[in-house]
């Protein structure tokens, strides 16, 4: 008696063949960050100043990123070990950094301040551009539900300008490289991740020559596609079907 086969059936047969030859190893993902919901804002000081906003922009201290976040997966664990590519949104109007005419680039985040400085007096004012920012995260684990875990994030591009006034009018000004200034995210909010989309937490402080910074908000990015083990998986059992297909016909 002749039995009939079912192709379903063979893609079911040979998935699961594909799946016992296959190891169970770290799949990796390529997260695009949703600008619209990934925003950082930052506080810190400078020269012992705190700053705040630039004057004529309240949201200079706020910021949307972008970019791609690179991970792999295991077993529901999230790991980081570098290859992302998380930049800041152009923020306008542009920045001051009076007196400096500064180094250019694209303006991120925009800082004032002013009062006395030990060992230089009194500043009148003092203003900042961070530009041209760009984050990686070097290190780190993330699982749905948890905080994530051993995490770093480190920048690998972006400056900061800067330029004060020093009563009576003596002028200030330079540039301070942000590549490799790093920090550990201490972030206690819980991490969201449901196969598709990424929600990360994000608290960072980090240190450069006679200032520092605290990052604080949230990243969020989705898969843009099915998994790429999936596909393959699936395009052999297309095969395997198309095969028989065509052995039955001839």
């Amino acid at each position: 008696m002749k039995m009939r086969f079912s192709p379903m059936l063979g893609v079911a047969a040979l998935t699961a063949s594909v799946s016992l030859v296959i190891p169970a190893q770290a799949e990796q993902f390529l997260f695009v960050i949703k600008p619209n919901q990934s925003i950082l804002t930052m506080s810190g000081a400078a020269f012992g100043l705190p700053v705040t906003a630039q004057s004529g922009n309240p949201n200079s201290l706020v910021d949307s990123w972008s970019g791609t976040i690179l991970a792999d997966l295991t077993a529901g664990v999230l790991t980081f070990s570098g290859g992302s590519t998380i930049t800041a949104s152009l923020n306008t109007p542009a920045f001051s950094t009076f007196p400096n005419p500064g180094t250019g680039g694209v303006d991120n985040y925009g800082v004032f301040g002013s009062g006395l400085v030990s060992g230089v007096g009194l500043v009148l004012q003092l203003n900042g551009a961070y530009r041209s920012l760009t984050l990686d995260i070097p290190a780190g684990t993330a699982v749905n539900g948890a905080a994530a875990s051993g995490m770093n994030l480190a920048f690998t591009a972006g400056h900061l300008d800067w330029g004060a006034v020093v009563a009576p009018s003596t002028p200030y000004g330079g540039s301070s490289s942000m590549v490799g200034v790093n920090g550990a995210n201490t972030s206690a909010g819980l991490v969201s991740f449901d196969g598709t989309t990424l929600s990360l937490p994000i608290q960072l402080h980090t240190t450069g020559s006679n200032r520092f910074e605290d990052w604080a908000g949230t990243l969020v990015a989705v898969i843009p596609e099915p998994s790429s083990m999936a596909l393959a998986m699936l395009g052999l059992g297309f095969v395997a079907v198309n095969r028989r297909a065509r052995d039955r016909r001839s």
